[in-house]
Protein backbone atom coordinates (compact mmCIF):
# COMPACT_ATOMS: atom_id res chain seq x y z
CA UNK A 1 0.00 0.00 0.00
CA UNK A 2 1.42 3.55 -0.67
CA UNK A 3 1.07 5.98 2.06
CA UNK A 4 -0.71 8.85 1.98
CA UNK A 5 2.39 11.19 0.42
CA UNK A 6 3.08 8.94 -2.23
CA UNK A 7 -0.84 8.27 -3.25
CA UNK A 8 -1.10 12.67 -3.51
CA UNK A 9 2.14 12.62 -5.42
CA UNK A 10 1.02 9.90 -7.63
CA UNK A 11 -2.46 11.18 -8.25
CA UNK A 12 -0.88 14.71 -9.28
CA UNK A 13 1.49 13.01 -12.33
CA UNK A 14 -1.64 10.95 -13.18
CA UNK A 15 -4.05 14.29 -13.22
CA UNK A 16 -1.44 16.06 -15.18
CA UNK A 17 -1.37 13.00 -18.00
CA UNK A 18 -5.28 12.88 -17.85
CA UNK A 19 -5.94 16.66 -17.93
CA UNK A 20 -3.22 18.39 -19.67
CA UNK A 21 -3.62 17.58 -23.46
CA UNK A 22 -0.15 19.30 -23.97
CA UNK A 23 1.91 17.05 -21.55
CA UNK A 24 4.84 15.62 -23.47
CA UNK A 25 4.67 12.11 -23.83
CA UNK A 26 0.70 12.31 -24.66
CA UNK A 27 0.73 14.82 -26.39
CA UNK A 28 1.06 13.09 -29.88
CA UNK A 29 -1.13 9.99 -28.40
CA UNK A 30 -3.65 12.23 -27.62
CA UNK A 31 -3.96 13.99 -31.06
CA UNK A 32 -3.59 11.12 -33.30
CA UNK A 33 -6.48 9.44 -31.26
CA UNK A 34 -8.62 12.57 -31.80
CA UNK A 35 -7.78 12.68 -35.32
CA UNK A 36 -8.49 8.96 -36.32
CA UNK A 37 -10.49 7.21 -33.84
CA UNK A 38 -14.75 7.54 -32.72
CA UNK A 39 -14.51 6.00 -29.59
CA UNK A 40 -18.69 6.79 -28.82
CA UNK A 41 -20.55 3.54 -28.13
CA UNK A 42 -17.52 1.59 -27.91
CA UNK A 43 -16.33 -0.82 -25.79
CA UNK A 44 -12.16 0.23 -25.11
CA UNK A 45 -9.58 -1.57 -23.15
CA UNK A 46 -6.30 0.18 -21.90
CA UNK A 47 -3.76 -2.55 -21.77
CA UNK A 48 -1.16 -1.75 -19.30
CA UNK A 49 -3.25 1.29 -17.76
CA UNK A 50 -0.70 2.47 -15.27
CA UNK A 51 -1.61 5.18 -13.04
CA UNK A 52 -5.19 5.45 -15.46
CA UNK A 53 -4.36 8.32 -16.94
CA UNK A 54 -5.34 7.73 -20.42
CA UNK A 55 -7.92 5.17 -19.26
CA UNK A 56 -10.00 8.51 -17.62
CA UNK A 57 -9.33 10.40 -20.79
CA UNK A 58 -11.12 7.93 -22.89
CA UNK A 59 -13.75 8.02 -20.31
CA UNK A 60 -14.45 11.67 -19.81
CA UNK A 61 -13.93 12.88 -23.63
CA UNK A 62 -16.49 9.93 -25.18
CA UNK A 63 -19.59 8.50 -24.26
CA UNK A 64 -17.44 4.51 -24.08
CA UNK A 65 -16.85 1.99 -21.85
CA UNK A 66 -13.28 1.66 -20.46
CA UNK A 67 -11.58 -1.26 -18.52
CA UNK A 68 -8.00 -0.79 -17.58
CA UNK A 69 -5.80 -3.74 -16.57
CA UNK A 70 -2.49 -3.58 -15.00
CA UNK A 71 -0.17 -6.23 -12.97
CA UNK A 72 0.43 -3.42 -11.18
CA UNK A 73 -1.42 -3.07 -8.17
CA UNK A 74 -0.02 0.10 -7.09
CA UNK A 75 -0.78 1.58 -9.82
CA UNK A 76 -4.47 0.04 -9.78
CA UNK A 77 -4.57 1.70 -6.30
CA UNK A 78 -3.96 5.45 -7.72
CA UNK A 79 -6.42 4.66 -10.41
CA UNK A 80 -8.91 3.74 -8.55
CA UNK A 81 -8.59 7.35 -6.11
CA UNK A 82 -8.19 9.32 -9.35
CA UNK A 83 -11.67 7.17 -10.53
CA UNK A 84 -13.32 8.47 -7.51
CA UNK A 85 -11.69 12.13 -7.36
CA UNK A 86 -13.12 12.68 -10.80
CA UNK A 87 -16.53 10.66 -10.47
CA UNK A 88 -16.66 8.39 -13.69
CA UNK A 89 -18.67 5.57 -14.16
CA UNK A 90 -18.10 4.51 -17.01
CA UNK A 91 -14.55 3.00 -16.25
CA UNK A 92 -13.02 0.40 -14.62
CA UNK A 93 -9.76 -0.59 -12.84
CA UNK A 94 -8.53 -4.45 -12.21
CA UNK A 95 -5.04 -5.37 -11.34
CA UNK A 96 -4.49 -8.78 -13.48
CA UNK A 97 -1.82 -10.73 -15.83
CA UNK A 98 -3.55 -11.80 -18.82
CA UNK A 99 -0.91 -14.61 -19.13
CA UNK A 100 -2.14 -16.21 -16.16
CA UNK A 101 -5.73 -15.15 -15.82
CA UNK A 102 -6.68 -14.52 -19.89
CA UNK A 103 -9.27 -11.60 -20.79
CA UNK A 104 -12.64 -13.48 -21.81
CA UNK A 105 -14.56 -10.21 -23.11
CA UNK A 106 -14.11 -8.38 -26.74
CA UNK A 107 -13.06 -4.83 -27.22
CA UNK A 108 -13.36 -2.75 -30.21
CA UNK A 109 -10.37 -0.75 -29.37
CA UNK A 110 -7.55 -1.89 -27.22
CA UNK A 111 -4.83 0.92 -26.70
CA UNK A 112 -1.17 0.71 -25.47
CA UNK A 113 -0.02 4.08 -24.58
CA UNK A 114 3.46 3.66 -23.56
CA UNK A 115 3.74 -0.52 -22.29
CA UNK A 116 5.28 -2.15 -25.15
CA UNK A 117 8.74 -0.87 -24.54
CA UNK A 118 8.77 -2.32 -20.81
CA UNK A 119 7.54 -5.87 -21.71
CA UNK A 120 10.37 -8.80 -22.85
CA UNK A 121 9.85 -9.82 -26.15
CA UNK A 122 8.78 -14.05 -25.58
CA UNK A 123 5.63 -12.44 -22.96
CA UNK A 124 4.85 -9.44 -25.39
CA UNK A 125 4.38 -12.20 -28.40
CA UNK A 126 1.99 -13.98 -26.22
CA UNK A 127 0.41 -10.56 -25.01
CA UNK A 128 -0.28 -9.41 -28.87
CA UNK A 129 -1.97 -13.19 -29.47
CA UNK A 130 -4.31 -12.62 -26.79
CA UNK A 131 -5.46 -9.06 -27.09
CA UNK A 132 -5.72 -10.44 -30.89
CA UNK A 133 -7.81 -12.62 -29.68
CA UNK A 134 -9.83 -10.01 -27.47
CA UNK A 135 -10.62 -7.80 -30.72
CA UNK A 136 -14.25 -7.64 -31.74
CA UNK A 137 -14.83 -8.22 -35.40
CA UNK A 138 -13.02 -4.92 -37.14
CA UNK A 139 -11.39 -3.79 -33.65
CA UNK A 140 -7.85 -2.43 -33.90
CA UNK A 141 -4.90 -2.32 -31.28
CA UNK A 142 -3.17 1.07 -31.07
CA UNK A 143 0.61 0.53 -29.92
CA UNK A 144 2.81 3.70 -28.88
CA UNK A 145 6.27 3.72 -27.66
CA UNK A 146 9.78 5.72 -28.09
CA UNK A 147 11.84 4.04 -30.49
CA UNK A 148 15.42 2.78 -29.03
CA UNK A 149 17.01 5.53 -31.09
CA UNK A 150 14.74 8.18 -29.69
CA UNK A 151 16.56 11.30 -27.83
CA UNK A 152 14.08 10.06 -25.08
CA UNK A 153 14.21 6.05 -24.79
CA UNK A 154 16.02 5.43 -21.76
CA UNK A 155 13.31 6.42 -19.56
CA UNK A 156 16.10 8.59 -17.57
CA UNK A 157 16.09 11.43 -19.03
CA UNK A 158 14.79 13.32 -16.19
CA UNK A 159 18.20 13.00 -14.23
CA UNK A 160 20.43 12.54 -16.87
CA UNK A 161 19.62 14.99 -19.11
CA UNK A 162 21.26 13.73 -21.68
CA UNK A 163 19.58 12.60 -24.81
CA UNK A 164 20.68 9.39 -26.51
CA UNK A 165 21.86 8.10 -23.27
CA UNK A 166 21.06 4.89 -23.52
CA UNK A 167 24.15 4.65 -26.31
CA UNK A 168 26.82 5.33 -23.32
CA UNK A 169 28.37 2.14 -22.19
CA UNK A 170 25.76 0.43 -20.18
CA UNK A 171 28.04 -0.11 -16.93
CA UNK A 172 28.80 3.93 -17.11
CA UNK A 173 25.06 5.04 -17.47
CA UNK A 174 23.99 2.44 -14.78
CA UNK A 175 26.50 3.84 -12.52
CA UNK A 176 25.19 7.42 -13.72
CA UNK A 177 21.14 6.37 -12.54
CA UNK A 178 22.36 4.52 -9.07
CA UNK A 179 23.34 8.02 -8.11
CA UNK A 180 21.02 9.92 -9.28
CA UNK A 181 17.85 7.03 -8.68
CA UNK A 182 14.94 8.35 -7.20
CA UNK A 183 11.72 6.09 -6.46
CA UNK A 184 9.35 5.26 -8.69
CA UNK A 185 5.34 4.21 -7.70
CA UNK A 186 5.34 0.53 -8.94
CA UNK A 187 5.51 -2.84 -7.68
CA UNK A 188 7.81 -4.48 -10.51
CA UNK A 189 9.63 -0.95 -11.46
CA UNK A 190 10.39 0.74 -7.89
CA UNK A 191 12.92 3.23 -8.75
CA UNK A 192 14.76 4.62 -12.34
CA UNK A 193 17.27 1.22 -11.74
CA UNK A 194 14.41 -1.14 -12.38
CA UNK A 195 12.59 1.30 -14.88
CA UNK A 196 15.71 1.27 -17.42
CA UNK A 197 16.64 -2.67 -16.79
CA UNK A 198 13.02 -3.66 -17.87
CA UNK A 199 13.38 -1.90 -21.02
CA UNK A 200 13.14 -4.48 -24.29
CA UNK A 201 15.13 -1.94 -26.32
CA UNK A 202 11.74 -1.84 -28.57
CA UNK A 203 12.24 -0.52 -32.95
CA UNK A 204 9.71 -0.75 -35.43
CA UNK A 205 11.17 -3.77 -37.21
CA UNK A 206 11.02 -5.85 -33.59
CA UNK A 207 7.87 -4.53 -33.12
CA UNK A 208 6.66 -5.34 -36.71
CA UNK A 209 7.95 -8.97 -36.53
CA UNK A 210 6.42 -9.76 -32.89
CA UNK A 211 3.37 -8.30 -34.13
CA UNK A 212 3.15 -10.97 -37.89
CA UNK A 213 3.77 -13.78 -35.47
CA UNK A 214 0.98 -13.26 -33.16
CA UNK A 215 -1.07 -12.45 -35.94
CA UNK A 216 -1.56 -9.04 -36.15
CA UNK A 217 -0.87 -6.50 -39.49
CA UNK A 218 0.06 -2.93 -39.89
CA UNK A 219 -2.61 -0.82 -40.94
CA UNK A 220 -1.12 2.65 -39.69
CA UNK A 221 2.03 4.24 -38.56
CA UNK A 222 3.07 7.61 -37.43
CA UNK A 223 6.59 8.56 -36.77
CA UNK A 224 6.62 11.58 -34.98
CA UNK A 225 9.69 13.23 -35.41
CA UNK A 226 12.01 16.57 -33.89
CA UNK A 227 11.66 17.47 -37.05
CA UNK A 228 7.71 18.14 -37.63
CA UNK A 229 8.65 21.30 -35.25
CA UNK A 230 10.22 22.64 -38.29
CA UNK A 231 8.39 23.43 -41.30
CA UNK A 232 10.77 23.56 -43.79
CA UNK A 233 11.88 20.24 -42.55
CA UNK A 234 8.59 18.75 -41.96
CA UNK A 235 8.28 16.79 -44.70
CA UNK A 236 11.56 14.80 -44.86
CA UNK A 237 10.94 11.08 -44.53
CA UNK A 238 12.31 11.16 -40.66
CA UNK A 239 12.51 7.06 -41.14
CA UNK A 240 15.70 7.69 -43.10
CA UNK A 241 19.33 7.26 -41.81
CA UNK A 242 20.30 9.08 -39.66
CA UNK A 243 17.00 11.01 -39.03
CA UNK A 244 15.30 8.04 -37.06
CA UNK A 245 17.38 9.06 -34.85
CA UNK A 246 15.26 12.38 -34.12
CA UNK A 247 12.01 10.32 -33.70
CA UNK A 248 10.70 10.90 -30.65
CA UNK A 249 7.18 8.72 -31.01
CA UNK A 250 6.52 5.99 -32.64
CA UNK A 251 2.47 5.21 -33.29
CA UNK A 252 0.65 1.47 -34.93
CA UNK A 253 -2.48 0.90 -35.46
CA UNK A 254 -2.64 -3.12 -36.02
CA UNK A 255 -5.71 -5.30 -36.65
Amino acid sequence: MLTLEQLETSIRYAQFNFRDDAAKHLRVDKNFIRQNFDLTGKRILDFGCGMGGMTLWYAKNWDCTVFGVDLDGLHIQVANEMKARNDLNNVFFEKRDILERPLESQYDLIFMNDVAEHIPYPALEAILTQLKSCLAPGGQLFVSYPPWASPYASHVNRVTHLPWCQFLPEKILLHWIKRKNVPLTGEHESDLVSAYKGLNHLTHSRLLHVAKSAGLEEKQRLSHSILRHKPVLRHLNPRWFPLHFLITKEILVLG
